[in-house]
């Protein structure tokens, strides 16, 4: 009589493969799309101020001169961030901003784009101390977070300020008043930690380990990790 156990359904390993090369081909397009979308923007930028200025380079010195295209966009880009650098220019910005918005064709890729941007910028000026897990929103899950502040007293009890993004888009999140042994310390870098959660969990680390849970802000041995792979 067969065993039992060897009739027992396996999973196939292919299929570990098929979405290991699944999640490598995703996390690649998230990162070919906006090099390529910034590539033909500055090529196309690039071509049209060259076809610009290479006539008048001509009727000027009598022959074109290669490089004139690359020297105009660096200039172009330049001065936008001059306009951009005083109030009479933001004023302008965001009026232009505000028009492509309500443009019916232009509004969506350009809204997408402008909130990669936000993204961006918003994430280089947070002031983020440590990479942390907490269980959000319930008992038994467990969310990225990033502790934003020192402990301070709230109602006689110590507090820490953490911060827990939503994904893909880290602007909106959850701000919380977590008490410090409810946090799970990580020793992730702050970019790292950003990278999966903008990812949405495509560009995640293989393990996650945690460090002193009952005084996460403190420096202590491992206890425990959490396989992700």
């Amino acid at each position: 009589m067969q065993d039992e156990k060897c009739s027992t359904p396996r999973k196939p390993a292919r299929n570990s493969v098929v979405r290991h090369v699944r999640n490598v081909f995703i996390a690649g397009t998230l990162i070919a799309v906006p090099v390529a979308v910034t590539y033909l923007v500055f090529r196309w930028l690039f071509d049209t101020l060259d076809g610009i200025l290479q006539p008048i380079i001509v009727l000027t010195v009598g022959r074109p001169l290669p490089g004139v295209g690359l020297v105009g966009l660096l200039v172009v880009v330049y001065l936008l961030g001059l306009v951009a650098a005083n109030v009479f220019g933001r004023r302008l910005i965001r009026a232009f901003d505000a028009m492509l918005c309500r443009l019916p064709i232009v509004q969506y890729p350009y809204t997408a784009a402008r909130q990669v941007v936000d993204s961006v910028r918003s994430l280089q000026k947070a002031p983020f101390k440590q990479v942390v897990i907490i269980e959000f929103p319930r008992a038994g899950v467990q969310s990225v977070a990033f502790v934003t502040g020192k402990p301070f007293p709230v109602g006689g009890e110590q507090r820490i300020p953490v911060f827990v993004p939503t994904a893909p888009n880290p602007i909106s999140g959850f701000l919380l008043l977590v008490p410090p042994k409810d946090l799970i310390d990580t020793r992730m870098a702050v970019d790292e930690a950003m990278r999966m959660v903008v990812s949405g969990g495509l560009l995640s680390p293989n393990v996650i380990r945690f460090y002193g849970p009952d005084q996460a802000i403190e420096d202590s041995g491992p206890i425990q990790s959490i396989d992700v792979q």
